[in-house]
């Protein structure tokens, strides 16, 4: 009886957290692209992504889908030397165009760089690398600071180990900002960079003292190279695929192995190279190989591991920032998807991604899960707070109903810090050289986070 007892409350417990996760779009190949790598971008109305297979070519393809699941548009078909092949970076948005890079394709079947609009016109290649002058082979994202567009490649440059490039978002005034070296730098990033304003920070899956990989930063303008840490295996982690974020204190990452079982750690450390510690070790029950990066809601850290888990295929999983709370909060087992390869996305509401594989066809799927935890006023605090023109435009206005010194942090929907501001009583924040979409802040005092919530520029 006992048994029965427990199994029922097994199965419970599973269909419940089954009916949180829901499949939007299983890839077909042709018809609407196969195996996405990356992540997908929302601009509060689409989520917006792309594949590296399938398309008319099998190169891949541009696409937008409501978060309903609904809607489903083919944007672009990549086609090789005409507009690049097999795009494995994500989307950003600057209001007017979309902004991607390919891994292959273009000109020197080395990669490029392009631009289109979220309606599918107006395609343009920005620019085609070539291998030591600018690089080749981008897999990562683009970063933005309103002026430039910055980037990395896995191979190319003076050494052929990657460089970090900017470049402006009509094409021109290229510029390659660093060659990767190998020990003394670190080599073959597979990630993004971010950027504060003043630094850009980033990761390298090889190279350092280690050859193990290394966190970095760099000034805009290529100067100012700092390497923060060599990963260096069993106690730090090794390999990271994906990238870093922050949340203006600490910079979170992930390596996809090294760690006490060699199935990757979730690490921190401070922008100054300090600070370093390893948040988890997969093992993994927990996961295995995380590739993407996390996502930061003012509460939890969310990512995803490409394998591991009850099935081995795969998990969706939370951890605060303290490395306290861990949960894992879906296993993927092939029916649903498999091998996630890229990071979450949040609408406050529900966690939205995609896996490579699984699903009807085995080409991968898109998904939504339920945001357990939300972004919710936190209630320990009496203290009042008022949002002010939500949904908001060129301004933000926070208001307290006491004089406590109070930090206010805007985070944008890959958990990547995009202001911050230190008040008393009332702020008013300049947002007007932000993109159109959702943001979350956190109000944090002497106290402790006053609040959190979900605003939405438009």
């Amino acid at each position: 009886m006992k048994k029965q007892l427990i199994m029922l409350l097994i199965s419970i417990l599973c269909f419940t957290a089954n009916a949180q996760y829901d499949t939007l779009l299983n890839f077909a190949g042709t018809t609407n692209g196969s195996n996405p790598w990356a992540d997908l971008l929302f601009d509060g109305t689409y989520l917006y992504g792309t594949t590296a297979a399938g398309g008319t070519s099998n190169m891949g393809v541009v696409f937008k889908i409501k978060p309903d699941g609904t809607d489903y548009t083919k944007l672009l078909d990549f086609a090789g030397s005409i507009n690049g092949s097999q795009p494995r970076s994500s989307l950003i948005y600057d209001g007017t165009f979309l902004y991607g890079t390919t891994l292959q394709g273009g000109v020197n079947d080395m990669g490029v760089i392009f631009r289109i609009k979220p309606d599918g016109s107006n395609y343009l290649k920005l620019l085609d690398f070539s291998g030591s002058s600018n690089g080749k082979l981008p897999q990562g994202s683009l970063v933005s600071d309103g002026a430039f567009l910055y980037g990395m490649t896995i191979q190319g440059g003076t050494n052929d180990l990657g460089v970090i490039f900017k470049i402006k978002s009509d094409g021109t005034s290229f510029l390659k900002l660093f060659d990767f070296d190998g020990t003394a730098s670190g080599s073959n990033p597979y990630g993004s960079v971010i950027t504060d304003g003043t630094f850009l920070y980033g990761l390298t899956y090889y190279g350092g003292a280690n050859g193990m990989g290394t966190v970095f930063k760099i000034k805009l303008d290529g100067t100012g190279y700092s390497k923060l840490l060599d990963f260096a295996g069993t106690s730090n982690g090794s390999g990271p695929i994906g990238s870093l974020i922050s949340d203006g204190t600490f910079l979170y990452g992930m390596t996809s192995t090294g760690g006490t079982s060699n199935y990757g750690v979730v690490f921190k450390i401070k922008p100054n190279g300090t600070g370093y510690l390893t948040l988890l070790d997969f093992d993994n029950s927990s996961g295995d190989q995380p590739n993407g990066s996390l996502l930061y809601d003012g509460t939890y850290l969310y990512g995803m591991a490409r394998l591991g888990g009850v099935n081995s295929l795969g998990v969706i999983f939370k951890i605060r920032p303290d490395g306290t709370g861990f949960l894992r909060m879906y296993d993927f087992d092939g029916t649903n998807g498999c091998e996630p390869f890229g990071s979450l996305v949040t609408d406050g509401t529900f966690l939205y991604g995609m896996s490579y594989q699984g699903g009807t066809s085995n080409y991968g799927v898109l998904f939504k899960e339920a945001l357990a935890t939300g972004i919710v006023e936190n209630e320990a605090e009496k203290t009042d707070v008022s949002v002010y023109n939500n949904p908001f435009s060129k301004q933000l206005t926070f208001s307290l109903s006491d004089n406590e010194p109070t930090t206010v942090s805007l985070y944008n929907f890959l958990g990547q810090q995009v202001l911050q501001q230190t008040f008393t009583n009332s702020t008013t924040l300049n947002t007007a050289q932000l993109a159109d979409g959702i943001y979350f802040y956190e109000l944090r005092s002497n106290k402790g986070t006053m609040k959190t919530g979900k605003v939405v520029k438009q």
